[in-house]
């Protein structure tokens, strides 16, 4: 059995082996936290724009099997003027290339561009702009090269 002194001496040593956190402890914890929540942001803001990029040249490839459509159907490429446009309005009155009867657009929302003939050196080409949104930067996304 333990008496009233050796009960005390027990509680006491209890205690200082639950002392709480320091506050330098604590601000370590949290900027250990942060590090490791902004490395998962930044992994995740990646992916995202990854998957834009891709689901941009998707579009492009998209627009571009459309295109082939209406050459075998009008006998040539829609003319600069005409555009992407000339899939969802064809000249000859026909129903139009595109499913959702509006133009598509990449995905930052801009317009895509077409030439013709492509700069690329093939009949025609369709690109965007990328997320920038400015033409003839590094980030432009092109169709066939």
């Amino acid at each position: 059995m333990m008496n009233n002194t050796s009960r005390k001496q027990a509680a006491r040593l209890m205690r200082r082996g639950q002392r709480g956190m320091t506050l330098l402890e604590i601000m370590i914890v949290i900027a250990i936290l942060g590090m490791l929540a902004s490395a998962v942001v930044y992994g995740v803001m990646g992916s995202f724009e990854r998957a834009k990029i891709n689901t941009t040249k998707l579009k492009i490839k998209g627009l571009e099997g459309e295109m082939n459509k209406y050459k075998v159907s009008t006998g040539e490429y829609p003319a600069q003027n005409l555009g992407i446009g000339a899939l969802l309005n064809p000249p000859d009155g026909g129903p139009s290339y595109l499913k959702d009867k509006k133009l598509p657009k990449d995905e930052w929302g801009s317009e895509f561009l077409y030439f013709i003939p492509g700069r690329n050196g093939q009949a025609f080409e369709i690109k965007s702009k990328g997320p920038d949104g400015q033409e003839g930067t590094d980030d432009d996304i092109g169709g066939k090269k």
